[in-house]
């Protein structure tokens, strides 16, 4: 059990990179673009985009993750005000790519707002419209840490997300993808997702609707956009209906819209299903940070496992 569960650890924190680094440089290209110039769908580390990536690089979806494992790995435990430091700093490289949302929050943190303040404030300076997919995309390191926890799992979901997205559905959105990537950790795979909707209860009603849905939509139902529910049925959409690591992340960067994010959420649902050994040596190979990923979920597996 312990060298499985080990590899989904790491499958799951690489397992998100990859997803950010295929599909980065297919943000904001629809389905039928994507095609068009590709000639088909895109299943290599292409790079390029309007990021200008290089093939294998990781956006901000990933970097904030690791400012998430780090402090974690660092501190021994989740601390939220320390999450929000790293996330300044993290802002002070002038990052290539950053959500509207996180921008706003973090520049308050900058001028000295809690991390408690600085969402909400960002919330209302948009209109209350903070539920994007900023959160959801960087949170899996919390499902490893606290894989064995489901209330402080959610807890601490909410909390990591507060600090730039205020919303509920954004703050469950988090909560709801990290237990269930808590149940595929250890192999439950079926139930995973009526799990989740149940350790939710009535916390967050709109979440746990579309998590219900989600199986039974179509790939034409799917919407990829950055609205974090989009994201979330579209990610856990294209896990559920594949047989691979690679047939789930194939499918869901080709969706285009918000694909780096939509493949971050979909590689860390995959790589915790799947495990590291299911993820294609050629995508793995040319992945920046990888060895530091690998690192930080083994440094996870040993706090989670004691």
């Amino acid at each position: 059990m312990t060298p499985q569960l080990q590899d989904r650890f790491r499958g799951c924190l690489l397992g998100l990179a990859v997803g950010d680094a295929l599909g980065g440089p297919l943000e904001f290209m629809s389905a039928a673009e994507i095609a068009a110039q590709y000639g088909g769908p895109v299943r290599d580390m292409v790079g390029g985009g309007w990021l200008h990536l290089r093939p294998g690089e990781v956006t901000d979806d990933t970097q904030m993750a690791l400012c998430l494992a780090e402090s974690i790995v660092e501190r021994g435990v989740f601390d939220m005000a320390d999450i929000a430091r790293r996330f300044v700093a993290w802002y002070d490289t002038r990052p290539k790519d950053i959500g509207n949302i996180t921008r706003l929050a973090l520049a308050e943190l900058k001028r000295g707002a809690s991390w408690q303040e600085a969402g909400l404030i960002a919330h209302r300076q948009t209109g209350g419209r903070s539920a994007g997919n900023g959160s959801v995309m960087r949170c899996a390191p919390l499902a490893l840490y606290r894989r064995r926890d489901y209330p402080q799992l959610i807890a601490d979901s909410v909390d990591s997300s507060r600090v730039t997205h205020w919303d509920d559905m954004a703050c469950y959105g988090a909560a709801a993808l990290n237990l269930i990537i808590a149940e595929l950790l250890p192999g439950r795979r079926k139930g995973a997702v009526q799990t989740a909707i149940e350790a939710l209860g009535s916390a967050a009603p709109k979440v746990t609707q579309r998590l219900a849905e989600t199986e039974r939509k179509s790939r034409d139902d799917l919407k990829p956009t950055g609205f974090v529910l989009d994201t979330l049925e579209a990610a856990l959409w294209c896990w559920q209906h594949a047989e691979t690591f690679e047939e789930a992340l194939v499918t869901a960067i080709n969706l285009g819209g918000d694909a780096d994010t939509i493949g971050a959420v979909c590689g860390a649902l995959a790589g915790a299903d799947f495990g590291l050994r299911g993820i294609p040596s050629r995508w793995l190979d040319v992945l920046e940070g990888r060895e530091r990923l690998a690192h930080l979920a083994q440094e996870l597996y040993r706090l989670a496992e004691g």
